[in-house]
């Protein structure tokens, strides 16, 4: 793969990884899981990163000099991708087209430099070329920093589940050949309120933006598309 544009982030380097180069991701991966509260990251092992580079889709990667800080997980064959479209009953044809956004994480010292929110951006491009248009990605509700990334890049929030063992995450989705609906605010529901998505989803409401009140609380907007 071409390296990416890096004009506003002088010094920086984004690539596909290669065969070989799952060990420091999965690295990465387990230092920033050690400092993240239980639940709100997935914990992966090894044999995750070994497949996505192999044959389940790709890990894009982001390099200082050679020292890797952000890595964003792509997959296109594998189960997770099968079993998203299956809990959010997109038809054959959607889930033909369906990817995932299957983990991501930036090396703290990183962090502020909206590395998180590039790699989202990156991997929908990515997807794109690939023909692979429905583009789906599971959140903790209380990841606020995953979440406000994904709404910002125009995903939408169509479900909840417990997936991965037990783990309430809200399932989001961004069919990026669609045109971008205009949304009609109906409710707003706490981040950590699992009851009130659920509550939300449960009237046909979509989530579809961030916002902090006057108090300085996170709220999601839930609605329907005018």
């Amino acid at each position: 793969m071409t390296p990416l544009p890096d004009e506003d982030m002088p010094g920086l380097r984004w690539r596909t990884l290669r065969a070989g180069e799952a060990a420091s991701v999965h690295a990465l991966h387990q230092a920033v899981l050690a400092g993240t509260p239980s639940g709100m990251v997935r914990p992966d092992p090894l044999s995750h990163f070994e497949r996505h580079i192999a044959d389940h889709g790709c890990i894009l990667g982001c390099f200082a000099d050679e020292d890797l800080v952000a890595y964003g997980v792509l997959g296109v064959r594998s189960p997770t991708a099968h079993h998203l479209a299956e809990l959010l009953e997109l038809s054959p044809a959607d889930a033909a087209r369906t990817c995932v956004l299957d983990g991501a994480a930036t090396r703290p010292a990183w962090r502020g430099l909206s590395l998180h929110v590039t790699l989202i951006a990156e991997r929908l491009a990515l997807a794109h070329s690939m023909g692979l248009t429905m583009v789906t990605a599971t959140v903790a509700p209380e990841n606020m920093r995953s979440l406000r990334g994904l709404l910002r890049e125009n995903f939408s929030i169509h479900g909840y589940a417990l997936v991965y063992g037990g783990l309430p995450r809200l399932l989001v989705r961004h069919d990026t050949a669609a045109p971008l609906p205009r949304w009609e605010t109906v409710l707003s529901v706490p981040p950590a309120d699992h009851a009130g998505h659920l509550k939300a989803l449960a009237q046909g409401l979509r989530g579809f933006d961030s916002r902090k009140d006057e108090e300085n609380r996170w709220f999601i907007d839930y609605g329907r598309p005018l």
